[in-house]
């Protein structure tokens, strides 16, 4: 699943994301010769085959997953849910996207979701045509990933805008723009801590009073609490591994701050 933070400051916009990908099975069960008794007459009854619905089984995990990237070296994007689209990752998507693009050509945060959702979008279709599905059959909130995509309109703004897009049945996108911190992905444990600050103003956090180290070390907070909680329930982590984080400004766009060994040869840090 995956949590994305981002956090609007004075000074820039941080982004974050962990590293842990879970690949998912399906298993229809199945039962054979399931013998029963009819409740009226209590006469055996054989069935040869009862189909079970279909149960989402982990297979196995990965530490390494890269999720977050930078879009034209202006522009920061991080992807939550489904990691792979069209048989492939979203990381090697966004590169194929970013490739066919010039630097020139998006000047703007809402122009970089834009593209990134009509993209992702149309790779969707591709896919669900090749497995013979029909997305038209699936229910209205489906939507199996999405990203944060965080940046600035004009060199003049104030303060940054993160923008949420949801890739599914109807693609869609939402602004969140001022002061403040966005969370995507599985964020039951962010929302928990949160609701400290409606039952007491101590709790509250102040945004607009924050550094850009401030800013780095709250959202890396988010994540590592998210996993470290995860670790220790009956649950399946969904959240965790290494904690990828960068820094979007007006001046200097997209840097990177905190990476694995593998983002530094792929992005050639």
């Amino acid at each position: 699943m995956t949590l994305v933070v981002s956090l609007r400051v004075p000074d820039g916009v941080v982004l974050a994301a962990d590293s842990l990908q879970t690949t998912q099975a399906t298993i229809i069960p199945g039962l054979k010769d399931f013998k029963t008794a009819c409740p009226k007459c209590s006469e055996e009854i054989t069935l040869e085959k009862i189909q079970m619905p279909p149960i989402q089984m982990p297979m196995s995990t990965s530490s390494y997953a890269q999720k977050l990237f930078p879009f034209t070296k202006k522009f920061g994007a991080a992807s939550f849910g489904s990691g792979i689209v069209n048989n492939r990752t979203i990381y090697y998507q966004m590169k194929i996207l970013e490739k066919s693009l010039s630097e020139e050509s998006i000047v703007s945060v809402s122009e970089a979701a834009d593209k990134i959702l009509e993209y992702f979008d149309e790779e969707l279709k591709k896919e669900l045509k090749n497995r013979n599905l029909d997305i038209a059959s699936a229910p209205e909130d489906f939507y199996p990933f999405g990203f944060q995509i965080v940046g600035y309109e004009t060199d003049q703004d104030v303060s940054g805008k993160t923008i949420e897009v949801l890739i599914g049945k109807k693609s869609i996108k939402r602004d969140i723009e001022g002061i403040g911190c966005t969370v995507s992905g599985d964020r039951q444990v962010v929302a928990k801590l949160w609701e400290l600050r409606e039952e007491d103003p101590r709790f509250s956090t102040n945004f607009g009073s924050f550094s850009l180290q401030d800013a780095i070390d709250y959202a890396e907070f988010l994540i590592r609490t998210t996993a470290m909680h995860q670790r220790f329930s009956n649950m399946i982590p969904t959240v965790g591994g290494a904690v990828d984080i960068a820094l979007v400004t007006t001046h200097s766009g997209f840097s990177w701050i905190k990476f694995k060994k593998l983002t530094k040869i792929l992005e050639e840090i």
